[in-house]
C-alpha cells in the first residue's frame, strides 16, 4: 500500500515539473508578452536572446490585407481591407473596431478622406464595368451617404479637411474637374482634355500632373479663381509631394537608365530647382517639416525600403531605420509624436507599426 502511494506521489510531481516547464518555456505566455506600449511591441532592434534563436519584434498591426488607410491623429489608425471592411485601429492596445462594410468585397481601389470620415472607391460589377462610389462613413444614416460618381473617373483627391472632393472625369468629348461636397457636385472647376493625369489637393489650390502617351508629366496649379499654372514642364514618370504648407515640393523624374532621382523647389518663391542628388522616389517620401522629409530608399543588396531622414535645404541624409524584415513602401504615415512610422507593405500588403530613431 505505501509502495503504491510512493507511486502515485512520484507520477505526480514529475507531471506537474513538466506542466511548469513547458508554461514557462512556450514564448509568448508570459505577461510581458501580452501587454505593451506601440514602441515596446513595434520595435526595429532584434531581442537580446540566444544567438541562434533572434526573433525580430517587427510585427503587422493586423492579419488583414489592406488597400489604404490614413492615420487622423489620436493613437488611432483607419484603413480598408481586401474585403470592404473598413477598420478603426486603436494604436495604444491595438484593437479594432469595423467601422463598416462596403456592399461590395471586390474593392479595387480605395481612397479615404484625411480625417478617415470619408472614402471614395472603385470596383467592376457584374457587367465588367468599372464603376467609383462616394460613401460618408459619418453620416446619420446606417450605411451612410453615398453616391455614384459617373463617367470615367481617372483620379480623384479630398481637400486638406477632406470636407470636399476634386474627380478628373474624361470622356469622348473630352473631360473635366469635378468639386463635390459630400455626394453632391458643387463644382466645374475645369474643361480639359487631360489623357493620364493624377490629382491632389494640397492646400488652398489643386495639383494636377499631366502624363503624355510616353509617360512625361507636367505638373500645374489651379487656384481656386481658376487660373492654371504650369509649375514643372515634360518630366519623365514625374512624381510629386508637396509640403504641408502648400509652398515647397520635392519631386522625381527618372533618367535614361531608369533610375529616380530626387528634386527639391520652393514654390512660393519661385525659386530654381536643386538636385539633391539622391536616388528616391518622391511617391515614397513623406513631409515631416517644411525642411525635412523622411524617403524610402530601395537597399541595393536586399528587397527593403531603408528609411532616411533628408534636408531639402541641401540633400544630405542620415539612416535612421532600416527594417529588419522586406518592406517595399505602398504607403505610409508619421504618428502625431513623430516616432512611430506607420507603413502599407506592398510586398504583403500588411500595415506594419515601425519604431524611428530619434530625428534630431
Amino acid at each position: 500500500m505505501e509502495r503504491r502511494i510512493l507511486l502515485i506521489l512520484i507520477l505526480a510531481t514529475i507531471g506537474a515539473i513538466a506542466f511548469l516547464s513547458g508554461y514557462l518555456l512556450i514564448p509568448g505566455k508570459g505577461l510581458n508578452r501580452q501587454i505593451g506600449l506601440v514602441t515596446d511591441r513595434f520595435s526595429n532592434q532584434i531581442n537580446a536572446g540566444p544567438s541562434n534563436n533572434k526573433i525580430p519584434e517587427t510585427a503587422p498591426l493586423s492579419s488583414r490585407k489592406f488597400l489604404s488607410f490614413v492615420s487622423p491623429g489620436f493613437e488611432k489608425i483607419v484603413a480598408v481591407d481586401k474585403n470592404g471592411d473598413i477598420i478603426e485601429i486603436d494604436t495604444a492596445n491595438f484593437r479594432e473596431k469595423i467601422l463598416t462594410t462596403l456592399e461590395q468585397s471586390n474593392i479595387l481601389e480605395a481612397l479615404l478622406s484625411p480625417s478617415g470620415n470619408s472614402i471614395i472607391y472603385s470596383f467592376y460589377n457584374t457587367k465588367n464595368d468599372k464603376k467609383h462610389i462616394y460613401l460618408n462613413l459619418s453620416a446619420k444614416s446606417v450605411n451612410g451617404e453615398s453616391a455614384d460618381i459617373d463617367g470615367n473617373m481617372k483620379s480623384a483627391a479630398f481637400s486638406p479637411h477632406g470636407d470636399q472632393a476634386a474627380y478628373l472625369i474624361s470622356s469622348e468629348d473630352g473631360g473635366e474637374l469635378l468639386i463635390s461636397k459630400g455626394a453632391n457636385i458643387i463644382k466645374r472647376a475645369l474643361k480639359t482634355r487631360l489623357g493620364a493625369a493624377l490629382v491632389a489637393w494640397p492646400s488652398d489650390f489643386i495639383s494636377i500632373i499631366s502624363y503624355n502617351k510616353d509617360g512625361y508629366g507636367d505638373l500645374f496649379v489651379l487656384k481656386d479663381n481658376g487660373t492654371l499654372n504650369k509649375i514643372i514642364s515634360y518630366q519623365y514618370d514625374l512624381n510629386v509631394k508637396w509640403s504641408p504648407s502648400g509652398e515647397k515640393i520635392i519631386f522625381s523624374v527618372k533618367d535614361d537608365t531608369n533610375f529616380e532621382h530626387l528634386f527639391y523647389r520652393n514654390i512660393k518663391n519661385k525659386s530654381s530647382v536643386i538636385d539633391l542628388d539622391i536616388r528616391a522616389d518622391a511617391s515614397k517620401c513623406l513631409w515631416i517639416s517644411e525642411e525635412e522629409v523622411i524617403c524610402g530608399i530601395r537597399n541595393k543588396v536586399q528587397l527593403k525600403d531603408e528609411f532616411y531622414k533628408i534636408s531639402v535645404d541641401d540633400g544630405s541624409k542620415k539612416l535612421i531605420l532600416t527594417p529588419n524584415i522586406n518592406i517595399l513602401i505602398k504607403e505610409m504615415a508619421l504618428n502625431r509624436p513623430g516616432n512611430i512610422l506607420f507603413v502599407l507593405n506592398d510586398i504583403d500588403s500588411k500595415l506594419y507599426a515601425l519604431k524611428l530613431a530619434e530625428l534630431d
